[in-house]
């Protein structure tokens, strides 16, 4: 089986000098720590809906200088058992890459 896999992490941002800036760092401190081994993995910053008028926005809080940004993370798992085995191994090789950085599987589509 081969699927798609789609992870979601928490990354926080010292020092940013806006919400924009702070995306903007997420992204790129994130790829460094991927690169070279896990350069085919795709990060981007993920959305969020108000829960008051339902409109979706980026998924970045700042407070102080400090960011809280959430950055998914979107990974071809090839030859899986089943979309659970491939979750774990998008989960094992980003996370081992990342260190503390908590992550969570948002989805796993099949592909050909």
């Amino acid at each position: 089986m081969n699927c798609l896999v789609r992870l979601q992490g928490g990354w926080i941002v010292k020092k940013a000098r806006s919400v924009e800036d702070a995306m903007n760092i997420a992204v790129a401190e994130a790829g460094k720590k991927l690169n070279p081994d896990l350069d085919f993995v795709e990060i981007d910053v993920g959305d969020v809906d108000c829960p008051k008028c339902g409109e979706i926005f980026k998924s970045a809080f700042m407070v102080a200088g400090v960011a809280l940004v959430g950055l998914v993370f979107e990974m071809k798992v090839f030859n899986a058992e089943n979309s659970e085995h491939a979750a774990r191994i998008a989960k094992y090789e980003i996370g081992k890459r990342l260190g503390r950085v908590p992550l969570e599987v948002i989805e796993v589509l099949e592909i050909d």
